[in-house]
């Protein structure tokens, strides 16, 4: 399942970062960390600003 989250537009080196997904339905978001290899810039990103839109893999894709 693709989800899309809020981080940073400079990833870290590191295996893991911090982003926000949106809960939806006036429920509030959530911080989450995350493997950097799940995270692809989406197509929706407008490609300015401190943060970037990515969409999140929330599991392995099969090939």
């Amino acid at each position: 399942m693709t989800i899309l989250a809020i981080g940073p537009r400079k990833l870290p080196a590191g295996d893991t970062v911090e982003v926000w997904f949106d809960a939806g339905s006036s429920a509030t978001g959530q911080r989450v960390m995350v493997p950097v290899k799940r995270l692809t810039l989406s197509d929706q990103d407008r490609g300015e600003g401190a943060t970037a839109l990515y969409e999140y893999e929330s599991h392995n894709r099969r090939n």
